[in-house]
């Protein structure tokens, strides 16, 4: 509190300048933005991975490696589910000041979106196509949860 005819308080800033507002916890804001980009891009590549299943139920097994459609789907989905989970970060990270750190944790959830996505793997092994859904529907539910301003 500044004294009648004192010059007012400078604003709160972080070490790099950025104005804060001390209401906001910024590390739960990375932290939820973080791990609501990485749900979502976990679920769009399940959806990837589950159309790709389904372009593919017809084929039978062999050592030629596809190259047709699925081939497409599969690495622009993939690309696609990475941008997904980018963004969703990105939008989740409003409250962060600095686009500097808004874009790295934004990476960061796009490159662990592909980490992630390998879970898919054992998903689709031990449960099948229902499972790829499944857990399509838990990290696009979960994602649209933590996104959810409090």
């Amino acid at each position: 509190m500044t004294a009648p005819g004192a010059a007012p308080d400078p604003p709160l800033t972080s070490i790099s300048g950025e104005p804060l507002d001390p209401s906001v916890d910024l590390v739960r804001v990375a932290a939820r933005g973080l791990l609501a980009g990485i749900l979502a891009g976990i679920g769009a590549a399940a959806l990837v991975l589950a159309a790709v299943r389904f372009l593919l139920r017809g084929a039978a097994p062999s050592d030629v490696p596809e190259t047709g459609t699925a081939f497409y789907v599969l690495v622009i989905g993939t690309l696609a589910a990475m941008a997904i989970g980018g963004t969703v970060a990105w939008r989740g990270l409003a409250p962060v000041a600095s686009p500097f750190r808004r874009g790295v944790l934004s990476m960061i959830a796009a490159f662990a979106t592909f980490v992630g996505a390998l879970l898919a793997t054992p998903v689709h092994y031990f449960l099948g196509a229902p499972g790829l859904l499944a857990l399509a529907g838990i990290g696009l539910l979960a994602s649209f949860a933590l996104s959810r301003r409090r």
